[in-house]
């Protein structure tokens, strides 16, 4: 702007800022000559009065209140104030010398000096008159008023000489305002001037200002949002560093990674606080580095900058407090803008050690579950799998693409009916457990037997989110189950149904095994009771044991020998006996086994058998008579009874309360079990008597009674709560029997598994044995069959458990039906049983149905 005024506006600008500054100067040296004037005359005048007015009423308290000591006290501060005054006085006086007053300060002086002098002896003399004896009081307060009077005269000639100065020097400053009121026109008529001639370059520079001031305004407002966005940008950053699960950071780029800046967050994750990092004032960063990483922490870092890329490490540190911990680091490197130098590395570090550790675990429990021999498979909730370890895929013949986002229903072999499928769901959908077992098929369409366990995965808000499935190809142990089954079938039927008595000893003679034969021949009531006695007891000749023993232990095989044996009654026997020795693997004789058949009056037992069988027939076929006879009486009457219950109960069931309406169910309950004991009866009177005559016919076993059969029962399976599963292992099960005592033996079989299982399972088999024969077997986990009743298993009328406590209702007819109804269609059963465990009872038809099947074809 000063370059558009002219030289010559530059000079007149000179002079006119020359003569102000001067009209100025004159301005105020009038102004503070005034203004000093007025001042030192008023602290002058008001020192005087001060003087005169204390003084009076130190004087007067004196007088009046020389013995009050508070009065006294205010005295002396009254006189203090004069003295003060005197002080200001001489100050005043002093203190503008350098101002030309019209006034002769030395006079001044010196009269103040007097006062001054005059007031240190006054006090004086107030004090001697305070403390002086009665006879010097007159004397000294004469001297007293006298100096009092002196310091009032030379106050009164202060204040008369500063009133007339006052008055002169008036005068001159009404001259000098004079002088102030021209001084003012001619910077009055001076700044018209400038107004006049300026005035049209004043308005150039108030635009010039304005848009100066626009322009600054816009500025200052930018920078004030500047300064708000800056500001909430800071607390934004500082907020999300405090926020941040670890340490941001900014380091040089030297050996030691010195830190320039350390968040918050490095204590957490170093055990150090910023301040300890920062220029390595405790500890370098690099020398937290665990020593087995640095080279590799190193080496990332120079290549991630060479390349200008971003670089993630992982690695671990030693912390304040000595323990190792796992850091994921991601950073960058900052290059200067102007030679491209890397100065800095800025990045981020967090602590993975928890993660790390997981991901330690799964990786561990991951390996431990492919390397599993059993298959595992993982499903979400739906059944769809997710994930399978390597064991599936040999099991099934499946890759991981053909089956991911599967069903497993893939490996339906069609050997289950739905209801199987169906408990299983329900079981895990309700959050439980299940343990069963499978047929499946594999990819190349061959089946295999398979063991499943399938645990439910719940989260924290109880909601099942996969399912594991624990899976076991089973198929070899099944074959060897059956095979055992099989052998043990065999061994059971032959070692508890023969003749023969069979056992098994020690040499010393104690009984370790003996057959039902061999337990009936000596009269002992069951084996716990006959492995009480010694071998050698049942001996009647001791010299006979001796001899078998030495026969056995030279030969170590007993062939044929006929001795005496004495039973549990005392009464004497007739054996034949053969036995061998077993022996260890060190050659010595662990235990002898043997075989015994009594021969006693083997010729008259054989007839006594005849007539006692031709008396028995009669007496069987006389009961079976009167059995039929007295069944049809009952029959007729509980018929009537039946028909009458469900009369009333039609016509008053509404009518009486729930206690009577159970009376109804209970009677027509009972009524029935005693027709159904009335037709087990009859059934088993036709058979004795001869009176029942079969019709045999080609049928399929499975389609016309078993199928059918487990859609009747299980209702009653379902009711309590069991598994009731059937298997088909062949399809060639047409056989020529009878179909009614077929129905029969199969119903009482699957009625009595359900009746004796509470828990568990019962499956119906059908299968072929090793020699082509049809069989089916009704397997069951229910109570069992005790070694003690398995000889009467099949005897009519009897039962395991008898008396009013017994937990099962039952008449002990249905098994001993089922062995007469197997013996009339050419058909043999076995059973295996453990008491708590469970039976298997299995049918084999012994004519191979494969003739049948291909005749029919």
């Amino acid at each position: 702007m000063q370059n558009k005024i002219s030289y010559q506006s530059s000079k007149f600008y000179i002079v006119i800022f020359v003569v102000g500054i001067g009209i100025a100067f004159i301005i105020l040296t009038g102004l503070f000559y005034g203004i000093k004037l007025n001042y030192n005359y008023s602290k002058l005048i008001q020192a005087t009065i001060g003087i005169q007015t204390n003084l009076s009423k130190a004087r007067i308290i004196f007088l009046e209140n020389s013995n009050n000591p508070a009065m006294l006290s205010k005295a002396w501060n009254y006189l203090e104030s004069v003295e003060l005054n005197a002080k200001v006085l001489t100050e005043q006086i002093d203190n503008y010398t350098f101002i030309p007053l019209p006034y002769n300060d030395i006079e001044f002086s010196e009269k103040a000096q007097e006062i001054r002098r005059e007031l240190v002896n006054y006090r004086a003399l107030s004090n001697k008159l305070l403390k002086a004896q009665p006879s010097e009081i007159s004397k000294i307060e004469t001297e007293w008023e006298y100096t009092f009077s002196e310091i009032n005269a030379r106050t009164d000639q202060i204040e008369k000489q500063l009133e007339s100065l006052i008055d002169n020097n008036s005068k001159v400053f009404r001259f000098i305002q004079l002088l102030l009121i021209l001084a003012s026109l001619l910077l009055a008529f001076i700044t018209l001037l400038v107004f006049i001639k300026y005035e049209k370059q004043k308005r150039q520079y108030l635009r010039d200002i304005g848009e100066a001031r626009r322009s600054l305004e816009k500025k200052t407002l930018e920078k004030k949002q500047t300064e708000v966005i800056l500001q909430e940008t800071e607390r934004k950053l500082s907020t999300l560093m405090k926020n941040l699960p670890g340490m941001v950071f900014r380091c040089k780029p030297d050996e030691n990674y010195t830190v320039e800046y350390a968040s918050d967050g490095s204590q957490l994750i170093t055990g150090y606080k910023p301040e300890d990092l920062i220029e390595n004032k405790v500890v370098s960063y690099a020398s937290l580095i665990h020593p087995d990483d640095k080279h590799k922490v190193q080496q990332q870092i120079i290549e991630a900058v060479e390349s200008r890329k971003p670089f993630q490490l992982v690695y671990r540190i030693v912390t304040a407090s000595g323990y190792t911990k796992w850091v994921w680091e991601q950073g960058i490197g900052i290059f200067s803008e102007t030679d491209d130098e890397l100065i800095a590395l800025e990045g981020f570090i967090t602590d993975i050690t928890e993660q790390k550790t997981i991901e330690e675990q799964l990786y561990l429990q991951s390996t431990a579950l492919e390397a599993a021999a059993n298959a595992i498979v993982i499903t979400d909730q739906d059944g769809a799998i997710l994930w399978a370890n390597s064991a599936f895929f040999k099991m099934t013949g499946y890759s991981l693409a053909e089956v991911f986002g599967k069903k497993m229903n893939f490996l339906k072999s069609g050997k289950h009916d739905n209801t199987y499928y169906e408990y299983m769901w329900n079981t895990i959908k309700s959050g439980k457990n299940w343990r069963g077992e499978l047929i499946n098929r594999r990819k190349d369409g061959s089946l295999y037997n398979e063991e499943m366990f399938i645990a439910p995965v719940i989260n924290p808000k109880g909601e099942i989110i996969h399912f594991v499935a624990i899976k076991q190809d089973i198929t070899e142990r099944k074959i060897a189950e059956q095979a055992l089954i099989e052998s043990e079938l065999r061994f059971r039927g032959l070692y508890e149904n023969a003749t023969v008595g069979m056992y098994r000893t020690t040499p010393d003679g104690k009984i370790l095994m003996a057959n039902p034969a061999l337990i009936n021949m000596l009269g002992y009531k069951n084996f716990d009771e006959l492995s009480k006695i010694n071998a050698s007891d049942v001996y009647f000749d001791k010299n006979s044991r001796e001899k078998f023993k030495r026969i056995i232990n030279n030969e170590y095989k007993v062939k044929g020998m006929e001795v005496a044996w004495k039973k549990a009654d005392g009464n004497i026997i007739f054996v034949r006996e053969s036995a061998r020795a077993v022996k260890d693997a060190d050659g010595r004789i662990i235990y002898y086994e043997g075989t015994v058949e009594d021969i006693t009056e083997k010729k008259k037992a054989e007839e006594e058998l005849i007539l006692a069988k031709e008396k028995a027939e009669q007496s069987d076929k006389l009961k079976s008579e009167f059995l039929s006879q007295m069944s049809h009486e009952i029959r007729t009457p509980m018929n009537v009874i039946i028909s009458f219950n469900n009369l009333l109960k039609e016509e008053l069931y509404y009518q009486v309360d729930d206690e009577l309406k159970n009376s109804f169910d209970v009677i027509e309950e009972e009524s029935k079990r005693i027709i159904r004991t009335v037709e087990l009866i009859l059934d088993m009177s036709e058979i004795q008597t001869g009176q029942y005559h079969p019709t045999f016919k080609k049928l399929n076993l499975f389609d016309d009674v078993i199928k059918q059969l487990h859609v009747d029962f299980t209702p009653h399976a379902n009711k309590k709560n069991i598994v009731f599963d059937l298997r088909k292992e062949t399809d060639l099960t047409i056989v020529e029997a009878d179909e009614y005592s077929i129905k029969q033996i199969f119903k009482h079989l699957i009625e009595n598994a359900i009746k004796f299982t509470e828990q568990g399972k019962v499956e119906i088999y059908i299968g072929l044995d090793p020699i082509k024969r049809l069989y089916v077997q009704v397997t069951d986990t229910g109570v069992g069959i005790s070694d003690e009743y398995m000889p009467r298993l099949f005897t009519p009328f009897t039962k395991e458990e008898i008396g009013y406590t017994r937990k099962f209702e039952g008449n002990g007819l249905g098994l001993a039906l089922v062995k007469k109804y197997c013996e009339l269609n050419n058909a043999e059963i076995k059973v295996v049983s453990k008491k708590g465990k469970g039976s298997i009872f299995r049918v084999t038809f012994l004519k191979s149905p494969i003739k049948e099947i291909l005749h029919k074809i």
